[in-house]
């Protein structure tokens, strides 16, 4: 696991996610395959190896090799765990609820913003 010097977040790899989180690899690949979460790739390791196309693996495996997880697709992921062991989501399901889960936080922030617009008191006086 490394750190990123710009975001000041964790990097971690496939198999680091899959530990840090607790589930299966093909549970987390699920995620991946629902776009859940998209991971970050590392395009310079990408370009060397098209460059050197001598005894590689897959392009399957390569994709996973140099895939990149940032601390927050870690936390969506824990986030989507929880939902699977409480309520036996299925990942399709996990992938609406979380979406649904999003869209009320950005209403919450929306009525914040307007909140204390709409609770001004306007005193008229009448002569």
């Amino acid at each position: 696991m490394q750190h990123s010097a710009e975001l000041n977040d964790i990097i971690m790899s496939l198999d680091e996610l899959v530990t840090a989180c607790g589930q299966e690899r093909s549970w987390v690949l699920a995620l991946i395959d629902e776009n859940i979460i998209t991971p970050d790739v590392d395009i310079d390791k990408v370009q060397e190896l098209e460059t050197s196309k001598a005894s590689t693996p897959t392009s399957a495996q390569n994709e996973v090799y140099y895939q990149h997880f940032s601390g927050y697709q870690l936390a969506t992921v824990r986030r989507a765990s929880r939902l699977s062991r409480d309520f036996d989501a299925s990942v399709p399901a996990i992938g609406l609820i979380l979406e649904l889960l999003a869209e009320v936080e950005q209403l919450r922030q929306f009525k914040r913003q307007f909140e204390p617009q709409s609770t001004q008191v306007i005193e008229v006086k009448w002569d």
